[in-house]
């Protein structure tokens, strides 16, 4: 016996747990993985996946993997990368053509910093190089509207660590938070698909060593401001269980 969930839009069976696919876009550096897993480990950890009602499917897609069928799943999640979502890579035309057919097929989304601006630009929106530079550590978003699990909130806090920004989200896309720095922070589409710029799974810990492996890429400015804000609180954990629930059907809004 079926049932279909007309939030979610996708038809799973009571007697099984929701299928949730891993579209792994990058890894964990080599370094940092005896300390903190791979990223498969990392999003599993955090997102709290290793439970009866999840069942966990993975693919490389930088590697060129990617499910045969959208039905292999029910939910899809698009995680980081090191890459961006306009550079001339084989996987990611593929990756898009990919996003594109789920989304078509009421797959439930979720995509986190690349995997937010990869299903943006796959559907449509406008992805680029942002002028106001590097988005490093936690910076400050205005959420726009009360959201389970933060309804006590009026600002969410996450680790972050990119260039590229959404510039024109994809159509149908309501602003759930963002900020003068990074307007399209956070965005929904019909209770189907949740993207987010931040990191919620990443951790003091594991921001702080990563910082000192990588401090050489960013400028001094960057890395002084995500030093100052790595004095506060971050919102990962609770954003964390936000999307478990989201992978499970509950509502965001």
């Amino acid at each position: 016996m079926s049932s279909f969930d007309t939030c979610s839009g996708f038809e799973h069976s009571q007697e099984r747990p929701v299928r949730l696919g891993l579209l792994l876009c990058g890894d964990v550096h080599t370094a940092l993985q005896p300390m903190f897993d791979n990223y498969a480990g990392c999003l599993i950890d955090r997102l709290q996946l290793r439970n009866a009602h999840i069942e966990v499917r993975l693919w490389h897609a930088w590697k060129g993997e990617l499910p045969d069928k959208v039905t292999d799943a029910d939910a899809y999640l698009v995680g980081g990368s090191p890459a961006s979502v306009f550079d001339r890579e084989r996987w990611i035309d593929q990756l898009g053509s990919f996003i594109r057919q789920a989304h078509s097929a009421r797959r439930r989304l979720v995509g986190i910093c690349f995997g937010h601006q990869m299903i943006h630009h796959a559907l449509g929106g406008r992805v680029e190089r942002a002028d106001a530079g590097w988005g490093l550590g936690i910076y400050p978003i205005n959420l726009s509207r009360q959201i389970p699990g933060l309804s006590s909130k009026n600002s969410v806090a996450l680790y972050a660590m990119h260039q590229d920004q959404v510039i024109t989200p994809a159509e149908g896309f309501e602003l759930l938070g963002g900020s003068e720095f990074c307007p399209h922070y956070m965005m929904s589409h019909a209770d189907r698909v949740l993207t987010i710029q931040g990191h919620p799974e990443f951790t003091h810990n594991f921001f702080a060593e990563f910082l000192k492996l990588a401090e050489s890429r960013f400028d001094e400015k960057s890395v002084a401001r995500a030093r100052l804000g790595m004095l506060g609180a971050d919102d990962g954990e609770a954003v964390c269980q936000m999307l478990n629930g989201f992978v499970l059907g509950r509502s965001v809004l």
